[in-house]
């Protein structure tokens, strides 16, 4: 309609909300905190997580606690075995592979529908996280740069306009923090905030192809620096020990 003036949504703060919200006691509140700390790497892969103490911990009830721990294992984050109670998940190598090709295939959708609608306050928001991500390397923060590279991949898909797809890449990082946590060698990071701040640069321009091309490749980086392929190869012992075996000959 002629002079309808439609009304911008304010743009979401991905890095709050990736850092938490305060929900209080209840399943929602508990569903967050867990979340927060697998995502921030807070809580390792494997960590018990006993409905008792957790009730304890947040004054609430253990029903409460297990809607929130159902949840939780739903989204892949949590994994519940029959006596053993819940625990941490701890994704497998091949389970680390599919979970970096699926964000190979909707982030390359994220882009494909980010770059035709990008602005320049989009570009000034990814810019803020990608110099954030930049601090918390120089500061050895751990916990803010996981946060900070996450919120940078979930704004381009903010950006991109679709829900779905944004809503389903939130689960994929929470459950890559979890590999990084398990698979990253020490000194070495999988994902680089130079690489985001390369990634901007080609995201700002009209180059979809482009665009589409970097993400790709800087996510297939991302899983390389990982190492996946020494962890999945057979041991051979005598290989392993033979300088020892030849100094001793």
């Amino acid at each position: 309609m002629a002079g309808t003036k439609r009304t911008r949504a304010a743009p979401v703060d991905h890095a709050a909300a990736l850092e938490g919200e305060s929900g209080g006691s209840t399943d929602q509140g508990i569903y967050r905190a867990i979340a927060d700390a697998i995502f921030e790497q807070r809580l390792p892969s494997g960590t018990k997580l006993p409905e008792d103490n957790l009730g304890e911990i947040f004054s609430v009830s253990r029903t409460v606690v297990r809607k929130a721990l159902f949840r939780l294992a739903s989204e892949k984050l949590v994994d519940i075995r029959p006596n053993r109670g819940a625990m941490v998940a701890s994704p497998s190598v091949e389970e680390a592979r599919e979970v970096f090709a699926a964000r190979r295939v909707i982030e390359a959708a994220s882009v494909e529908a980010a770059v035709p609608r990008m602005t320049p306050e989009h570009r000034d928001r990814l810019a803020r996280l990608v110099d954030k991500d930049h601090a918390a390397h120089q500061d050895s923060a751990r916990r803010n740069w996981i946060r900070y590279s996450g919120a940078f991949h979930l704004e381009i898909a903010d950006i991109a306009g679709n829900q779905v797809l944004k809503s389903f890449l939130k689960e994929l990082i929470g459950r890559t923090s979890l590999i990084i946590g398990l698979y990253e060698p020490m000194q070495r990071t999988a994902c680089t905030h130079d690489e985001h701040a390369e990634l901007l640069d080609i995201l700002t321009g009209s180059d979809v192809e482009a665009a589409v091309t970097a993400m790709v490749d800087h996510l297939r980086a991302c899983e390389q620096r990982l190492g996946l392929e020494q962890r999945n190869r057979e041991i051979d012992l005598r290989e392993i020990f033979s300088t020892d075996l030849d100094s001793t000959a």
